[in-house]
């Protein structure tokens, strides 16, 4: 801080400039530490230590829900403002600071009433919505004043801040719901700074109190809540023997006041009457099932709602008395009543040749022509898009039409709609000046208000789209039927060519295999033939003995090599398999080897016999002719019985028998073929099953399955 300089002058004191600038910051900051010393004393005595006892209804109000819940100690003094229904458990009391819910499970209420005097001792609760007291003990002590109300306004009374508190306020009667049967309370609906607020009576309705008086409400403000303690609509309560106090009556005829024109309402007037009726008159245009119905004067058009229930409609002449909806884009009027005063025609909508000029007939009968382009159901019933050299709008159905019936209404044709002009603003208002709309809609009254004009082209968007898609998915078709031939062909192409493959191999094999045996067998028994020939021919001369000698070796050798030919020769492809299938080669077999014998033979044939592959055939042929001829050879077999099954993916060759049977784990060797381990061999080329079933003196079966 600057220091002092005294003045030439005796008894003045000259301050310097950077003096006076500290001297102002030290009075900012003692105004500072004083504002704040007054704060917390006030917080002090709101919200006392934990420790200490709440002593009056504004320290409960502070706390918390949380605190709250702590169940702290409460000792109140205080005048009953309202004595809650039932009475016997809630009552409000007020103090010198605010009001407070008590709640008490003992009844202790039950002698208690407005004016009484209470002393309680309870703890806090967190209550549903605000703080309250649960009492438990109470005591009356006299009675005393109520305590003057607070003044309040509309706004205060929704913050939810007034919970409990004795309050009054100035208001419109909007009107008045009369109880559900004798005895029962009324409510009043009081329009105060710009809103509503119902008001629960219970002393009779006084006669004055009519809709449009001018009243005083003395009332404990209550709350609406949800179930997360939030506020969500202010109710008024009249404590009993509290009556609304009435400021100014209603006209005793309201529809004897001057009607005024439709577009006067809202206008600027330095006396406009705040929260009082108009009289207005028209001819309905439109009356909705329900609470809307708008009207037309000799100015404009509109809309109105009422909770009169008698049936309107367009053409009658009404006078209506309401009250002007104020920061509403569309004036209009809200609990209205009416009376009607003639009939006539219904009226015939303004035919407007732009669709941009709706924007100067909201709520009015209005007529234009547009283009339709879209259709499409919503909640609310049938939202029709139209279109008009560029200017966009909606018409709207609040019921939806039988779309069977109306195959009219089609995008692309030119229509002429019929109905209530809505004017649709932004949400986003200006700060002052014109708020301006930036579309509208109509609401038609019935399917009748939308006339086809001029029938949509056949060769519209969505037909082309729908043309398209059918060539689309018709190439798609082709495209995979080819493909899927395409597959199937390559399949069999595939299939035959391993086919082929494995019949080559298998020739291939059976060459190799015949030529080693030819070598090993025929060959060789030629060689030794030659041998013994050469050494007869060196002996015919000296030695006739030594000469049959070898000539009979070698007619051995000779028998000997023809039976290995002929060995050779039955493991080949047999020739009845050229000139006959399977079933016919296996028949032939089973009859010339059981030719001559006494033995019974039977075949059979079940399933779709076929042909099957070469190899295939072969190796069964082999297998069965092998089976055969072991039964009719070795068994001693009585009958032998030969059957093929074809299915769709096996085939199965059985052999049975009545023979002396054997044991398949080890048979005995003899003659005949391959035997049982040949048969094992092809059916494992095969990728067949071989089974064979028999035992001594229970003859056998044979049997071979094969996939195909």
């Amino acid at each position: 801080m600057g220091a002092l300089r005294l003045n030439r002058f005796p008894g003045i004191i000259q301050i310097n400039p950077a003096m006076r600038a500290d001297l102002h910051e030290l009075k900012i900051a003692v105004l500072l530490l004083a504002l704040a010393g007054g704060m917390a004393a006030t917080r002090a005595q709101q919200l006392p230590p934990t420790t200490d006892v709440l002593t009056n209804a504004a320290q409960v109000r502070a706390l918390t829900a949380a605190r709250a819940a702590q169940s702290l100690p409460v000792h109140l003094r205080g005048v009953v403002i309202y004595d809650a229904d039932p009475p016997q458990r809630a009552v409000v009391l007020a103090d010198q600071t605010a009001g407070i819910y008590l709640l008490t499970d003992k009844n202790l209420f039950t002698a208690c009433h407005r004016k009484d005097l209470l002393e309680i001792e309870g703890v806090t609760d967190p209550g549903q919505f605000a703080p309250i007291v649960k009492v438990r003990n109470m005591r009356k002590v006299g009675t005393g004043p109520i305590p003057p109300p607070r003044r309040v306004s509309y706004q205060e009374l929704i913050t939810g801040s007034l919970d409990g508190q004795w309050v009054e306020f100035s208001g419109v009667v909007r009107h008045c719901l009369e109880p559900a049967k004798k005895g029962d309370i009324w409510r009043a609906f009081i329009a105060a700074n710009g809103g509503v607020v119902s008001v629960r009576c219970s002393m009779p309705r006084d006669p004055l109190i009519q809709e449009d008086a001018e009243v005083l409400v003395q009332a404990v403000c209550l709350y609406q809540f949800n179930q997360k303690r939030q506020v969500l609509t202010p109710v008024l309560q009249l404590p009993a023997g509290v009556k609304l106090q009435v400021e100014k009556t209603a006209p005793a005829n309201m529809f004897t006041m001057p009607r005024r024109p439709a577009n006067s309402l809202l206008l600027f007037s330095p006396d406009n009457p705040s929260g009082h009726r108009v009289h207005v008159g028209g001819v309905v245009t439109y009356a909705q099932s329900g609470s809307l119905f708008w009207i037309r004067d000799a100015t404009c058009g509109l809309r109105i709602q009422t909770r009169q229930s008698e049936e309107l409609k367009p053409g009658d002449e009404l006078e209506v008395l309401g009250f002007p909806a104020y920061n509403s884009p569309p004036p209009m009027l809200e609990d209205a009543i009416f009376r009607k005063t003639g009939t006539n025609r219904p009226p015939q909508p303004i035919f407007l040749a732009s669709a941009a000029k709706a924007f100067d007939y909201e709520d009015d009968l209005i007529a234009t022509e547009a283009t339709l382009t879209d259709v499409q159901p919503v909640l609310e019933g049938t939202a029709l898009t139209l279109n008009d050299e560029g200017t966009i709008f909606k018409a709207i159905l609040k019921r939806r039409p039988d779309f069977n019936h109306n195959l009219d209404w089609q995008p692309g044709g030119r229509v002429r709609v019929s109905g209530i002009c809505s004017v649709i603003h932004d949400d986003v208002r200006p700060m002052m000046g014109i708020w301006q709309p930036q579309s509208f809609q109509i609401l038609l009254r019935s399917p009748s208000d939308l006339v086809v004009i001029t029938r949509p082209p056949w060769w519209t968007a969505g037909h082309v789209i729908l043309l398209l898609g059918m060539a689309l998915g018709g190439l798609l078709l082709a495209t995979g039927v080819v493909t899927l031939l395409a597959r199937r062909r390559l399949h069999e192409q595939e299939r035959q060519r391993a086919m082929a493959e494995a019949e080559f191999t298998a020739i291939l094999s059976e060459r190799n295999r015949l030529a080693r045996e030819i070598h090993d067998t025929l060959a060789q028994g030629l060689v030794a033939t030659s041998v013994q020939l050469r050494l007869a021919k060196k002996h015919a001369a000296n030695s006739p003995e030594a000469l049959h000698q070898h000539l009979d070796t070698a007619q051995q050798l000779v028998r000997g090599s023809l039976e290995e030919a002929r060995n050779s020769i039955w493991n080949m492809r047999s020739q009845v398999l050229e000139t006959g299938d399977l079933a016919d080669a296996l028949k032939n077999i089973l009859v010339q080897m059981a030719h001559g014998t006494d033995m019974k033979t039977s075949f059979e044939v079940t399933g779709n016999p076929r042909r099957l592959a070469p190899v295939v055939e072969t190796n069964l042929l082999r297998a069965g002719q092998e089976a055969i001829t072991n039964a009719i050879k070795h068994s001693q077999a009585g009958q032998v019985s030969v059957r093929l099954e074809f299915a769709e993916k096996q085939f199965r060759l059985v052999v049975t028998d009545d023979g002396r049977g054997f044991e398949p784990a080890s048979p005995q060797s003899g003659g005949g073929g391959f035997g049982l381990v040949g048969m094992r061999e092809r059916a494992a080329v095969l990728k067949g099953k071989l089974n064979i079933r028999s035992a001594p003196g229970q003859g056998a079966e044979v049997s071979l399955s094969v996939p195909l």
